[in-house]
Formats: C-alpha cells, sequence, structure tokens
C-alpha cells in the first residue's frame, strides 16, 4: 500500500508541475515581449518581412561568380621567390615531411 502512494505522488508531481512551468514561461516571454522596442521585434509571419524593401537573396551563379572574383590564394606560385624561408624536406621521428625551413627547425628535424 505504501507503493502506492508513493507512485500517486510521483504521478501528480511529475505532471503537474510542467503545466505550472509552461504558463511561466509564456508570461516571461509577454513581459519581454512588452518591454522590446519596436524596431528590435521580429516579424510574425514570413508574409509581413517580404515587403518592397525586402532584399532577395542572391542566387547560385551569382554567388559562385562573386567568390571567385574575390578569391585569392594563399601559396605562392612554383616560379616565385621563396625569401628566407623555403620550403624543404624534413627528417623527423622517422619520417619525411615537406614544411618551411623554419617549421622543421623548430620541430627538432633535419633540413634537407
Amino acid at each position: 500500500m505504501r507503493w502506492l502512494r508513493f507512485a500517486a505522488l510521483a504521478f501528480a508531481l511529475a505532471f503537474g508541475t510542467g503545466c505550472f512551468v509552461l504558463d511561466e514561461l509564456d508570461a516571461g516571454m509577454e513581459i519581454m515581449e512588452s518591454h522590446t522596442p519596436a524596431d528590435k521585434k521580429k516579424p510574425k509571419t514570413e508574409n509581413a518581412k517580404a515587403g518592397p524593401e525586402a532584399e532577395k537573396p542572391p542566387t547560385y551563379q551569382q554567388a559562385v561568380s562573386s567568390w571567385f572574383g574575390n578569391a585569392k590564394t594563399l601559396s605562392k606560385s612554383p616560379g616565385e621567390d621563396e625569401g628566407d624561408d623555403p620550403v624543404v624536406s624534413c627528417r623527423h621521428a622517422g619520417k619525411t615531411l615537406f614544411t618551411k625551413r623554419s617549421a622543421c627547425l623548430a620541430r627538432g628535424g633535419e633540413a634537407g
């Protein structure tokens, strides 16, 4: 009989408090919306923001062409001067890596 009381109490606590919590969250959202400035409020529907001043997103072709227009390479061409820090073969821990000379020496490898 004692387990029945415990089960009834657990059932009441599990399902009775959930509505209270949701009601408090809804009330808090209403208070927050009442204190939000009008220019910061989000439109309620998608149709509200589809006015004449709404921007259309770029098409796939426009996005790709703009990316290629701004694309830059981070590495140098094969014939360009590497300066004081050329790419070398580096023996380190039984492996051969190809890194900049300074990075090889910083790792404790042998620049070749």
